[in-house]
């Protein structure tokens, strides 16, 4: 498969870049995302109360992952006809156990987190305010 080329549009794009390049550990680009604006495309209209949200999935190796996006403009057109905008760390906290989330997928620089990597994260997120 062959990726886009990525190029920084949001902050946390320099550090997603940063992390690619060892300038950045695994954990902090977590806590950067989580304080990140996240793009999160919905086959339905999402409430105010977060139902009918149907995010789009990709299965891997046996997992599923909720595709997420760190600015709009890279959200391809025709993958959903809906899109959530939110704070990672909003997302992060209402993600359901057992799903992993692909930050920026198709891209160079996307980042693929497992279901066990979101379970400690969220797990992180619990002891923080």
């Amino acid at each position: 498969m062959t990726l886009l080329p990525f190029a920084a549009e949001a902050p946390i794009d320099h550090r997603i870049l940063a992390a690619q390049n060892d300038d950045l550990s695994g954990d902090a680009l977590l806590r950067e995302i989580a304080a990140a604006t996240l793009y999160v495309p919905s086959r339905d209209d999402v409430r105010e109360d977060g139902s009918r949200f149907q995010p789009v999935l990709i299965e891997q190796a046996g997992d599923t992952y909720v595709t997420v996006y760190t600015a709009r403009s890279r959200v391809p057109a025709d993958t959903a006809p809906h899109l959530l905008q939110t704070a990672g760390s909003h997302f992060f906290r209402r993600l359901p156990q057992g799903y992993g989330v692909i930050v920026n997928p198709g891209y160079a620089a996307q980042i693929l987190i497992p279901p066990h990597g979101v379970a400690a994260f969220q797990q992180d997120l619990r002891r923080t305010p």
